[in-house]
């Protein structure tokens, strides 16, 4: 007994309406029907009184449907009926078979078609093609126009209730897909602040504020990039896929340094694997393209064909070519020049990076790569930046020292082993 009655429950359907067009439709044919009213086939004011009742019952129907939050689909199969009825009264007293208002049943097919259930839209389809057929009864086989009157109708039922079906499966199938992707963003916003709450209970209070101190600076960098890469999109109306690109290797770049943050706390610091200098290198030059666009700096990348791959932790290696570019970037002047070089010297890599600033303070050299010993800081510099590239070289195992050139500019030379 209660399986027979589940079989009678209903769904609710949320944000139903049929919108303005049934009013604007049922409006008008109201005025149809009074413009045509001395037409020998309508019943006047028989078939007017229908229709005030069709524009009445929707406009009530759709007000009370924007008062809640749901509707069972009871209801409005119980209203698609009463449609129907009117519809069909308004047939019968504007010539039946031969009436013009046939196209008024399309207004309950619409609603059907867009609750996007096909037993609603396949009884809709049979009642409303059983009306046409018994308001033209009786059919005369041998008349083939009544014959092929009867089946164009049904057909453009069929074919309508078609589209507009598929229509809302579409729009149905694509909000389903924004809810599961608003769904998956808050599962990433979630799975992050799991993350935050696990560095903080896994690392000590120096080593947390070491790390964090430059999470936050590199971080800074990506977001930078991925602001004014955004703003340039925004305000050019035909944003060019590079700026996108910008903006979306940015973001993954962040992305991993938080999650290569959690790695390090935990002691799984660095991932080793074969790489190229030269792919990170530009990957870095396309980090900052924004920054050296706008002082007209020029980036120049030297490396040999040969150069070999090394092993190394490319986020790392990554990391610390921006943060010595962005170094670079903060002192050049206007059309400044920077210049990436690197050549095999033995069973080293010797890179260095030279650019035509203004060189490294006689301080900054005498006392060497510390944290937070900054020369910009009114410029908003947190000295991390150099330092955290040297403790990325140190971790593969290499050397990075500073130096002036005796033409002026700042020098960093760095010896990485081949093997």
């Amino acid at each position: 007994m209660k399986g027979f009655l589940r079989s009678f429950q209903r769904e609710q359907v949320t944000h139903f309406s049929r919108n303005s067009y049934e009013t604007a439709f049922s409006v008008f044919m109201i005025a149809i029907a009074y413009f045509y009213r001395r037409n020998p086939l309508i019943v006047y004011p028989d078939a007017l009184y229908y229709f005030v009742l069709l524009l009445g019952s929707n406009f009530i129907f759709n007000r009370l449907l924007h008062r809640r939050a749901s509707v069972n689909l009871w209801i409005i199969d119980a209203v698609l009926l009463a449609n129907i009825w009117v519809i069909s009264g308004i047939l019968y007293y504007s010539g039946r078979g031969d009436s013009y208002f046939w196209i008024l049943y399309l207004l309950p097919i619409f609603a059907s078609a867009l609750l996007v259930s096909f037993t609603d839209v396949a009884g809709v389809l049979f009642l409303c093609s059983l009306a046409v057929f018994l308001l033209a009864w009786p059919v005369d086989p041998s008349d083939l126009v009544q014959v092929m009157g009867i089946f164009v109708k049904i057909c453009v039922f069929g074919l309508s209730a078609a589209v507009v079906y598929r229509t809302a499966a579409s729009k149905k199938a694509a909000e389903k897909n924004l809810l599961a992707k608003r769904h998956e963003v808050e599962q990433l916003a979630k799975e992050l602040s799991e993350k935050d709450t696990a560095i903080a209970q896994t690392a000590s209070a120096g080593e947390l504020g070491e790390l964090m101190g430059g999470i936050m600076h590199d971080l800074g960098n990506s977001v930078s990039v991925i602001l004014l890469s955004a703003q340039i999109a925004h305000d050019d109306e035909k944003a060019e896929k590079k700026d996108l690109a910008r903006i979306i290797k940015a973001a993954r770049y962040a992305k991993s340094i938080l999650s290569d943050a959690l790695d390090i706390v935990r002691g799984q610091e660095y991932k080793f694997q074969p790489g190229s200098l030269k792919s990170i290198a530009e990957s870095a030059v396309l980090l900052l393209d924004y920054t050296i666009k706008t002082k007209s700096a020029s980036v120049t990348l030297a490396f040999p064909d040969d150069l070999p791959d090394l092993n190394i932790s490319t986020v790392h290696m990554r990391r610390a070519f921006v943060n010595m570019l962005a170094n670079s970037l903060s002192f050049v002047p206007e059309r400044g020049k920077i210049t990436v070089s690197a050549a095999l010297a033995g069973n080293y890599i010797e890179l260095e990076i030279a650019d035509n600033g203004p060189g490294f303070p006689p301080a900054l050299l005498k006392e060497g790569i510390k944290a937070f010993n900054t020369t910009r800081k009114e410029s908003g510099g947190t000295g991390l930046g150099l330092y955290v590239c040297s403790r990325v070289m140190e971790q593969h195992r290499g050397e990075m020292a500073l130096a002036n050139s005796p033409g002026g500019g700042a020098i960093i030379r760095i010896k990485l082993p081949v093997v």
